[in-house]
């Protein structure tokens, strides 16, 4: 019987967003912690699942990202509602289909966790900690490409008087938005808003105390991220706050990054973002507050940088 010895605790944390450790204590419950567990693997399990990584490099049906997936995210939403209309608004019925795993790449290794929701309870702490370090000042928050509207769920329950706006390209997703708001008697704002072309931008409400968010969107978005830039620093929001792929950060030195750089390559993921914003910044448009790789992902890649921004 395999044992899972190893822990995340308030050190790694503070460790994967970059903050003290007394600050990380003051945002975060100790209970949150208590489910990270976790083992290295060991060398014949890593060999598989270097093969299975190598195998999906190698498909040449993988799906890429961009507008061709349109109809498979309303799919994945409409599945996600059906079961919100059977079982009711939580946070199980909300949590998108692809978080099922139990193998993952942590600081640089493969490992194993003691549960399958080992990655949404430390997605919800990184989570935490983005919204009480950096959105608690923000008198409207803005997600784009907010799917079944569980951060919103969740944000709705520490900030309980900030407005909230969710934006996404399928239409599944605007009747979850409504369903979540009759369960909680909130009012979370669902826009259609296809990222690609910004159709439905004009809808949304941006100003000076607004803070736009994303979490694993951007991605879908390829090398068409310009439009979307260009106009958030129009819009000149309080702060951006995102948790993306960010394939500039890996060290293709390093065979482990390389990989996982192949894979973002092969989907078609985010690429390009962060180079616009470095441009940004060195013209004196942006400031980049925070950009800090986490080093957790899954098997194939890490989606959980953060990266804070602001128009200056």
């Amino acid at each position: 019987m395999k044992k899972f010895q190893q822990i995340i605790g308030y050190k790694e944390i503070a460790a994967a967003v970059d903050l003290p450790i007394n600050e990380i204590c003051n945002l975060i419950d100790p209970k949150d912690l208590s489910e990270l567990t976790f083992r290295y693997l060991e060398k014949n399990e890593i060999l598989e699942v270097e093969d299975k990584v190598q195998s999906t490099l190698n498909d040449i049906a993988l799906p890429k990202a961009g507008a061709d997936r349109l109809d498979t995210w309303e799919q994945g939403w409409s599945e996600i509602l059906v079961n919100i209309r059977s079982e009711g608004v939580t946070r199980k019925t909300l949590t998108p289909q692809y978080f099922h795993h139990n193998t993952f790449r942590y600081a640089g290794r493969y490992i194993q966790s003691e549960t399958y929701d080992f990655e949404q309870n430390l997605f919800e702490i990184f989570r935490t900690i983005i919204v009480k370090k950096y959105l608690e000042t923000a008198g409207h928050i803005v997600e784009l490409g907010c799917g079944t509207g569980i951060n919103l769920f969740l944000i709705s329950k520490i900030l309980k008087n900030t407005k909230l706006t969710a934006c996404d390209w399928s239409e599944a997703s605007q009747q979850i938005i409504s369903h979540i708001n009759l369960s909680l008697k909130e009012k979370i704002v669902p826009i259609n808003l296809n990222l690609l072309t910004l159709k439905g931008w004009e809808n949304i409400e941006i100003n000076s105390t607004t803070a736009i968010l994303t979490f694993h969107a951007l991605e879908q978005l390829g090398a068409n991220t310009e439009l979307l830039i260009a106009a958030i620093v129009d819009a000149k929001p309080q702060i951006c706050v995102h948790i993306e792929p960010i394939i500039e950060l890996y060290d293709l030195r390093n065979e482990f990054d390389k990989k996982a750089h192949s894979y973002h390559i092969k989907r078609n993921y985010l690429k390009g973002f962060y180079s616009s914003l470095i441009r940004l910044e060195n013209s004196g448009k942006i400031k980049l507050l925070k950009v800090k790789r986490t080093e957790f992902g899954s098997k194939f890649h890490e989606a959980y940088t953060i990266i804070v921004w602001k128009v200056v």
